[in-house]
């Protein structure tokens, strides 16, 4: 699997792209990519992409061991993060569903939003691109 982080202050957004097969290792990695980037502040709205997702391999334990570090991570932001999730097909849309799960009983102030289509997505984040690619191109340049 491959994962991208991207922090935009513009659009008071990290995006991260996720691609072939999910682990742990790669979800931790990439939490930490996202807050020790230097653009990125507490409370920016997340867009994780899981379009090119092929599979996974995570397990239940060890997403809620993951699901516990995320705790940590926004408890300690102190604020209110909308966590907008683009996952078009069957195995990205149950990952996410999962961890939206495991996330609404461990993390108060995460709000994860599961979309099948960019269109669906970028109308609740309330933008007026026509795709992800567009969001991209305006926002972090």
């Amino acid at each position: 699997m491959g994962f991208e982080v991207t922090v935009s202050k513009e659009l008071n957004l990290v995006y991260t792209k996720y691609s072939g097969f999910v682990k742990t290792r790669e979800t931790e990695q990439a939490m930490f990519a996202t807050v020790e980037h230097p653009d990125f502040l507490p409370g920016m709205s997340e867009l994780t992409d899981l379009s090119e997702v092929e599979g996974t391999e995570l397990v239940v334990e060890s997403m809620d061991a993951h699901t516990s570090q995320l705790a940590v991570h926004y408890e300690m932001q102190a604020k209110l993060t909308t966590h907008y999730i683009y996952a078009p097909d069957d195995v990205g849309f149950g990952l996410a569903q999962a961890h939206r799960e495991i996330a609404k009983g461990q993390i108060e102030n995460l709000t994860v939003l599961i979309f099948r289509s960019e269109a669906e997505v970028l109308n609740a984040m309330g933008r007026n691109e026509s795709s992800i690619a567009e969001l991209l191109r305006a926002g972090f340049r």
